[in-house]
């Protein structure tokens, strides 16, 4: 029978959808807040030299762990002239496109004892005076790590670690901070006794506190990270045996980033096998690690060969790593059809998976570009709501594009700098993922 075109003796317009090859691309996606890491120290008391810096800059990174030691000004609040230079290292890092994660320290050579102030009420004015410093620079911050204390800010080998001190801490740090920013401290059961009202809830991260792991595959415990004891019943602010506490980490990383460094551990590399190793991170919701810290661990995955099929088979676990750190948008399907009733009208889906280990946290928008009829650049938003995209997670988008004549791609931006989020499918010169080719015929 006759459609409605043909009964009214109008021709019908025909069209043509060519979908492109959608295969995964196997590169590391230089895209914000995920992947590898460097550290660049600065003492508080000394101007850099930012000129030098540039030179120190691995372009490849959007990340950069900047460790600030205020250890001179144990005794004394900070001034006015090293408030700004912190302010002025943060500015040179995001001008230079990196995200920052920030950790100010009184010690970054093991000596916490003799570094920190010998009065607590001294560390709270230092930690109000960091807290309005990374308010004020939110843009720069992405992650705020530890509570100033400890061997290398890592909270351990200092006198003040204790629950009731912690807490004043972590209050100023919660009341000043902006929004956006995350936090993190070593340990889960840290976490547990900074959010003792959780004990029988599900986890529920409101302060956006997350964790740091510097002792990744040091050992069982990741080196005192988790209870080394295979005991089955623990208090909520006691360290918890290891399954349980990846459990615990996998969870709070569907809400904040969990990262870190990972270590080569003597005796403990016998036990890591290729599928442990991507298992384990994959587990823990790993989005940033630390890539000059221990290569003799990460030279072990360059060697290896990861495990599974397709098109990562027989690369190496080392750049399996390294492209599924945080997360990873790949593109499994496009589909193309038109509107009942609409010539030019045309209903666009488009299937897409987050393959990394961890999600996205921030918030982000995904929009379709086309080019319509009269050659001009048309924008139709798809997901507005890219922050929660979880890890293993698969979301079908959909939107109208209208007089659709030439190809249709895939751009995802971050809201709070226009950051290009790449997806790991092939790209234009513009970075847009190209979803296909539509033509249109009379």
């Amino acid at each position: 029978m006759k459609n409605l075109f043909g009964k009214f003796g109008i021709k019908e317009k025909t069209w043509n959808f060519v979908p492109a090859d959608l295969a995964e691309i196997t590169e590391e996606l230089k895209n914000p807040a995920r992947g590898w890491y460097q550290i660049y120290t600065f003492q508080a008391e000394q101007e850099p030299d930012f000129e030098e810096f540039q030179w120190s800059l691995d372009r490849r990174d959007t990340l950069a762990l900047v460790l600030i030691d205020i250890g001179s000004f144990r005794k004394a609040d900070l001034d006015d002239r090293v408030l700004d230079r912190i302010g002025r290292i943060l500015s040179f890092f995001e001008q230079n496109e990196y995200d920052c994660i920030v950790r100010v320290v009184y010690d970054h050579e093991g000596k916490a004892f003799v570094r920190e102030p010998s009065n607590f009420a001294q560390v709270q004015t230092h930690m109000r005076q960091i807290g309005n410093l990374i308010e004020q620079k939110a843009s720069s911050v992405y992650i705020y790590q530890g509570m100033l204390l400890g061997n290398w800010g890592e909270m351990h080998g200092s006198r003040f670690l204790d629950e009731v001190r912690m807490l004043k801490l972590a209050e100023i740090l919660r009341e000043q901070k902006a929004p956006q920013t995350f936090l993190a401290v070593r340990r889960p059961v840290y976490w547990r006794s900074l959010h003792r009202g959780q004990r029988q809830n599900k986890l529920e991260c409101t302060d956006n506190m997350g964790l740091f792991d510097d002792g990744i595959f040091g050992s069982a415990s990741h080196l005192g990270t988790f209870d080394e004891r295979e005991v089955e019943k623990q208090e909520w602010n006691e360290p918890w045996k290891r399954e349980q506490e990846l459990e615990f980490e996998n969870e709070l990383g569907k809400q904040a980033p969990n990262g870190g460094e990972a270590v080569y551990g003597e005796g403990y590399i016998k036990m890591l096998t290729p599928e442990k190793t991507v298992e384990e991170l994959r587990k823990m919701q790993i989005t940033y690690l630390n890539k000059a810290h221990d290569t003799r661990l990460l030279d072990i995955w360059k060697k290896w060969r990861y495990p599974g099929q397709g098109v990562w088979n027989r690369k190496s676990v080392y750049d399996y790593v390294g492209a599924h750190l945080g997360y990873r948008f790949l593109i499994r399907n496009v589909d193309v059809s038109r509107m009942k009733g609409e010539s030019e009208k045309y209903r666009v889906t488009v299937e897409i998976e987050n393959t990394g280990f961890a999600g996205f946290y921030q918030e982000a928008e995904i929009c379709l570009e086309y080019t319509d009829r009269y050659g001009m650049q048309s924008s139709v938003v798809l997901d507005s709501q890219v922050k929660g995209f979880r890890s293993g997670e698969v979301r079908r988008l959909s939107c109208v594009a209208k007089g659709c004549n030439g190809g249709m791609f895939l751009v995802a931006r971050r809201k709070q700098d226009g950051a290009k989020i790449r997806f790991a499918n092939r790209s234009d010169e513009e970075g847009r993922a190209v979803l296909g080719h539509l033509n249109p015929k009379n």
